[in-house]
This record gives C-alpha cells, sequence and structure tokens, in this order.
C-alpha cells in the first residue's frame, strides 16, 4: 500500500512539473510572438514613411539593405517568407521586404532589444513550487489525521466490543460516513441488547417473514424495527421524521402516541406514487410501541381509477352518437320537413346507429375476458387477403398504393383475435395515411414466429403520441375530427397481443409515417 501510494505521488509531480515547465515555454513563447509583432508593426510604420520621405536618414538600428544583398535573411524571403527573424539573447532582428510594383526594392532590417523573460519564468516557477509545498503540506496534514482518526475508530470498536452496554458511542464531533455508521452500529447493539424480552425478540424475528412492510415506533416518535420490505419501499431509519414528506401520515401516526388505540386508515404516498392501507396496532405490554402494518393497494385503486375512467370516457362516446340519433328522430316526427330532408335525416340517423353499434362492439371486444383461448392451424396468407379485399373500397377512394409482402405462413392461434388485430391495423392505416398515399403490409417468419407490420406515409406521432396511443379512447388530436372511429382499435390490439403471448412495437417519424409490428 505504502508503494502504491509513494509510485503515485512520484508519477503525479513528474506530470505537474511537465505541467509547470509547459506553462513556461508557452509563456516565452508568447512574449516572443509580442516581439516579433510589435517589430513587424514597427517595420510596417517605417516603410509607409520611407514612400512619403525617401530621402530621410534612418535612426539607429534601423538599416535599409540593397535589393542585392544576399544572406540567410535575404534567402529566406526569396523563398517565399513574408519576413525573416533573428534571435540573440538579448536582441531581435526583423528583415522584411519593400516592394515596388510587386517587385522586391530593398529590405528594411530592424533590431530591437528583446523583452526579458526570465522574471516572468522566475516567477511562474517560484508559484508553483509554493503550490507544489501547500497542497504537500495540506496532503501530509490530511494523512497524518486519518491514521488518527482511524486508531481512535479501531480503539472505540474494541472498547464496544468489550462492553456494548456501557460504551458512549460518540467517535468523535465530525459528521462523517465512518462516524454516523459507527454511532448506528453502536446504538443498533445497544437497542438489541437491552431488548431482552422474548416476547420482543419474538416478534422482532416475526415480522421479517412478511412481505409488505412493518414498522414498531414508540411513544418518543423513534422507530425501533423494521423489516426488509419496509427497508426496500422507504429507508433504515429510527425517526419518524422520515414520513416528513407526508403530513397526513405523520399526523396519524403522532395522533395514536396520545390516543392509542388500533385504527385503519388509507394513506396516499406521493413521492413513491403508491396508496397503502394502514393499520397501527398498540403494544402496551412492550413498553407503549406501537405496530404498523402497510398494505399496498396500489394496484387496486389503479385498477379502480381505469374502470371509472373507462365508464365515463364510454358514456361520453356513446352520449354523442344518442344525441344526435334523438335529435334527428324529433325532427322526423314535425310535418314541416320535405321528404328529401326526412331522407338526409333518416341518413345520420342510420349512420349515427352504425356509430353506436361500432362503439358497442369494440367496448364487449376490449372488456372480454378470455379465460380460454382455442387456437388452430389458420392460412394467415389467406385471412391478410380477405381484409384487404374488404377494405378495396377505402383505399380505391383515397386512390392509396397498396404494396402486399406477404409470405405463405400457416399459424396456430385464435382466428377470432389475429383477425381483429390484422383488421384494426390495416383500417388504422388506411385512415390515416393522406390521398394518394402509401400503405406497405408485410407477414414473415423468423425464427418460429410470425411477424406482422403495417407501414404508412401518414403524418407520424410524436413520442408522447406514441406514449398514449394503446389508450382506450385515444386518437391523436390533429386527426381526431377528420378520423372517424371509437377510439378503442388500437387497445384491442394490444389486448389480444397480450393474451396471445406476444408483443406489438411502433416505430414513427413525424412527416414521414408509422409502422406497427406484430411478433406472435
Amino acid at each position: 500500500m505504502k508503494k502504491t501510494k509513494l509510485r503515485n505521488i512520484v508519477i503525479l509531480t513528474v506530470i505537474y512539473i511537465i505541467a509547470t515547465l509547459s506553462l513556461v515555454i508557452l509563456l516565452n513563447q508568447n512574449i516572443l510572438n509580442n516581439d516579433t509583432n510589435r517589430v513587424l508593426e514597427r517595420s510596417s510604420n517605417i516603410q509607409l514613411f520611407l514612400e512619403k520621405h525617401p530621402n530621410v536618414s534612418l535612426p539607429k538600428g534601423f538599416e535599409l539593405l540593397p535589393k542585392a544583398t544576399d544572406d540567410s535573411d535575404t534567402r529566406k524571403i526569396a523563398h517565399g517568407a513574408a519576413y525573416s527573424r533573428d534571435l540573440t539573447r538579448s536582441k531581435i532582428t526583423i528583415t522584411s521586404p519593400i516592394f515596388d510594383d510587386g517587385q522586391v526594392k530593398n529590405y528594411l532590417q530592424i533590431t530591437e532589444s528583446r523583452t526579458p523573460s526570465w522574471f516572468i519564468s522566475f516567477a511562474t516557477v517560484t508559484f508553483a513550487i509554493l503550490i507544489y509545498l501547500g497542497v504537500g503540506f495540506q496532503v501530509l496534514n490530511r494523512a497524518r489525521e486519518l491514521r488518527n482518526f482511524t486508531e481512535n475508530t479501531v480503539a472505540k470498536i474494541k472498547n464496544i466490543e468489550r462492553s456494548p452496554l456501557t460504551q458512549s458511542y460518540l467517535i468523535s464531533e465530525k459528521d462523517d460516513r465512518i462516524t454516523t455508521a459507527l454511532n448506528t452500529l453502536g446504538e443498533s447493539i445497544q437497542r438489541q441488547a437491552l431488548s431482552h424480552t422474548e416476547k420482543k425478540e419474538n416478534l422482532y424475528e416475526f415480522i421479517e417473514f412478511f412481505q409488505f412492510p412493518i414498522f414498531i415506533y414508540n411513544n418518543k416518535g423513534k422507530i425501533r424495527k423494521t423489516n426488509a420490505a419496509f427497508k426496500n419501499e422507504f429507508t433504515d431509519t429510527h425517526n419518524l421524521d422520515i414520513f416528513s414528506p407526508y403530513a397526513d401520515f405523520l399526523t396519524f401516526l403522532v395522533d395514536k402516541m396520545l390516543h392509542p388505540d388500533i385504527q385503519e386508515k388509507l394513506f396516499y404516498f406521493e413521492e413513491i406514487a403508491a396508496y397503502y392501507q394502514v393499520r397501527i396496532t398498540p403494544l402496551p405490554e412492550l413498553d407503549s410501541r406501537f405496530l404498523v402494518t402497510m398494505m399496498d393497494v396500489t394496484s387496486y385503486y389503479r385498477t379502480l381509477d381505469a374502470h371509472n375512467a373507462f365508464i365515463a370516457n364510454v358514456s361520453h362516446e356513446l352520449k354523442t352518437p344518442l344525441t344526435s340519433i334523438k335529435g334527428f328522430a324529433e325532427l322526423l316526427e314535425s310535418d314541416d320537413i320535405s321528404q328529401e330532408e326526412g331522407k338526409n335525416f333518416a341518413a345520420i340517423i342510420n349512420k349515427e346507429s352504425s356509430r353506436l353499434m361500432n362503439l358497442v362492439q369494440d367496448t364487449l371486444l376490449l372488456t372480454k375476458q378470455n379465460h380460454r383461448i382455442d387456437k388452430k392451424k389458420l392460412n394467415l396468407t389467406t385471412l391478410i387477403q380477405d381484409i384487404l379485399n374488404t377494405s378495396r373500397p377505402q383505399i380505391s377512394e383515397k386512390n392509396l398504393h397498396l404494396e402486399a409482402q406477404v409470405d405463405n405462413i400457416t399459424f396456430k392461434t385464435n382466428q377470432q383475435m389475429v383477425h381483429s388485430i390484422f383488421e384494426n391495423l390495416i383500417e388504422n392505416a388506411i385512415k390515416y395515411t393522406p390521398n394518394d398515399g402509401k400503405i406497405i403490409v408485410s407477414l414473415q417468419t423468423k425464427d418460429r414466429k410470425v411477424i406482422f407490420s403495417v407501414t404508412d406515409n401518414g403524418p407520424g406521432l410524436t413520442e408522447i403520441q406514441k406514449e398514449r396511443i394503446f389508450d382506450r379512447f385515444y386518437r391523436v388530436d390533429e386527426s381526431r375530427s377528420e378520423v372517424r372511429g371509437t377510439g378503442l382499435g388500437l387497445s384491442i390490439v394490444e389486448k389480444n397481443v397480450q393474451e396471445l403471448q406476444g408483443h406489438i412495437d411502433v416505430v414513427s417519424i413525424i412527416g414521414k409515417g408509422t409502422t406497427f409490428t406484430v411478433t406472435l
């Protein structure tokens, strides 16, 4: 362990030195670039001045070289360099060409002092060393504190082991995880040691057998025992403050401390989205403690809510056609309507009656409990062809292009349920595909499974719509007014697929279309 720590320190030190040297090099390079830019700017200014005053004498450090000059600097410029730079420890010399009509006329050479960089380098290295020493001091100090804390912790554990009932379990005033865990362990040991009565021990062991949350608390608001199911749903705690987010439940527990009696009540725990039927039983023989059992009834209440929502939706959907039928029937009773109006009203009544019958039929299919599913061998290809032939008028009306990629497949399944799946998905594609659109129907086998898919090039679905597409009575808002239907078709498809132990997938792209794939 010590060798590993020493190796890590050496590696970090080497990395730190490399980083410091890299920083010094970058700073020096930046200073040199600044000097170069400064001299180049001076050269540009002098060239502009010489264009206006060609006969003026140049100051010290400036030299005008003839065009015929042949040295390393002029050769660099001749090979395409914009300028030539020579460096000494204290000087920087820049040679740049002077052009006349695109041809080199002569050269301007400027020599100036370089900006001293030793102070910046020295300050950077010094600062880096100070940081390294400061961090090293902190690391060593922290290591020493950790070693002392470890020794104290080990000593305290040995004391608890020798005398678990008389020890003070506070290791230190620091609120660190080790101290907290050790204090909790010590308190747990003390509580278990003090629970010496056989009745209490038996009860504590007994509640572990139950698969629903159970906990025991006393009249001081301390939780004395929880079972594994409680810890899974909530947390392993010893304070009723865990229920502070549920004010009504916490009030219920506190009230039992003042008025101990057996009581049962339903609570909704919003943070975990669960309903619990809570029962409190006082245990006066066990130091005035209270046994709390929590039965999870979430599934029941969710089913009840879904049932109520279904009834409300069905009632709403039934109300619309019934209102139309009643209204136009009353108009037919009047003597003030013409024969043509009567025919129109009768046609509307007939249409709404058909809609009502479809809604009733779909509702019966959706609520039917298939306790026993009869299966027999079916030619699925023939089944799909029959559905497509029946749908030809709707396809022709919208001028849709139908592409059928259907293999000849015989499969053992329930005819009515599979027919409902295929028919609803094909009809759904026809409804939501725009005029002159395209529908692809595919039937294949893979790994002894039947794969049926329907693809359209309709408006597509958003992610939110994909989440709700199988909900009862749900239809995409944008097309609700254009597409007729009961809103139960895809719910029936999902129900039948599940009961046939298959699964359905939806892939959709906005503006491109949707594909439903059923695997049986």
